[in-house]
C-alpha cells in the first residue's frame, strides 16, 4: 500500500490517498472551492483511474465540503461517524461550519460508521478510532500494520493544538481522544495540516497537547490571556509564544 498526502490549498484541509494496485481509498476531501483541481490532483496519485471510497474524519466544510463532488464524480461511496450523518445530509450550515466559509455546504450522503469499523484493503485493514473533541463525530483512521494514524483535526500540527469551541466541540472529550492515540502503538501521526510527525517526536507532541489541554480543562475552557483569538475560519489555537 502506498499512502500519498496531498496538501490542502488556501482553507482545505490535506487529504490522504491509501492506494494499492486494485484500488483507492481518499481520506478526507477539501471544501468545495477547488473540487475540481482537487479531482484532478487524485487522478494524478492513483494509477487504475478511480476511487472505491471516500472516508470523511468529521463533518465540516474545510474537510469535507468536495466530498459530493468525488462522491458522483468517482462513482464511489462516502463514510463518516453516524453523528456526523444528518448534518451532512441536511446542508446543515452551523455544525459543519460552512456558514463562516461564507459558502453552502452540499448536501452529502453517507454511510454510517462506528468505533472500531474496519475495511480491508489488499493485505491490510484501516480501522475507525472515533477521537471525539474536535467535533462528537470526529475519526481518525488507523493503518496498524504500517503504524499509522491519519488524525484530521485532532492534531492540526505538532505546534498548533485543535480548536473545540465549535459546534459539538468538548474539551474533556479532546483531551481522553489525546490519551487514546497515545495509547496506540504508532510511528507515524499525520494531521490536518502541519508537517507529518514521525518516530520518537510523537511522544513530545502528544505530551504537550495532553498537558495544554489539561490546563484549558481547569482553567474551565478560557485560552492562556496572550494567546490571539482566532478567526471563524482557523481550525486551530496558535500558542504565544511558540511552542
Amino acid at each position: 500500500m502506498d499512502v500519498i498526502r496531498l496538501p490542502g490549498i488556501h482553507h482545505d484541509t490535506s487529504m490522504t490517498i491509501l492506494t494499492d494496485d486494485c484500488e483507492a481509498i481518499l481520506i478526507d476531501t477539501g471544501t468545495s472551492w477547488h473540487q475540481v483541481n482537487t479531482e484532478e490532483r487524485i487522478r494524478s496519485k492513483i494509477q487504475h483511474g478511480n476511487l472505491a471510497a471516500i472516508l470523511l474524519t468529521h463533518r465540516h466544510y474545510d474537510t469535507a465540503g468536495a466530498a459530493a463532488y468525488l462522491s458522483d464524480t468517482f462513482d464511489c461511496t462516502i463514510h463518516a461517524h453516524g453523528d456526523a450523518l444528518n448534518p451532512l445530509a441536511s446542508n446543515d450550515q452551523l455544525t459543519t461550519w460552512a456558514s463562516r466559509f461564507d459558502s453552502d455546504m452540499p448536501p452529502t450522503s453517507a454511510h454510517a460508521i462506528e468505533d472500531r469499523w474496519r475495511r480491508n484493503m489488499g493485505d491490510h485493514v484501516i480501522e475507525a478510532i472515533h477521537t471525539p473533541g474536535h467535533t462528537s463525530c470526529h475519526t481518525s483512521f488507523l493503518l496498524d500494520e504500517l503504524g499509522i494514524l491519519i488524525a484530521g483535526d485532532l492534531f492540526p500540527a505538532a505546534t498548533t493544538p485543535g480548536r473545540t469551541d465549535l459546534p459539538t466541540g468538548n474539551i474533556v472529550q479532546m483531551r481522553d481522544s489525546i490519551q487514546h492515540v497515545r495509547d496506540l502503538d504508532i510511528d507515524t501521526l499525520i494531521p490536518s495540516r502541519g508537517e507529518t510527525i514521525r518516530g520518537d517526536t510523537i511522544e513530545d507532541v502528544l505530551t504537550q497537547h495532553l498537558d495544554f489541554f489539561d490546563s484549558m480543562i481547569e482553567a474551565k475552557g478560557d485560552l492562556p490571556e496572550k494567546w490571539p483569538v482566532p478567526v471563524p475560519t482557523c481550525m486551530w489555537w496558535t500558542p504565544e509564544p511558540e511552542w
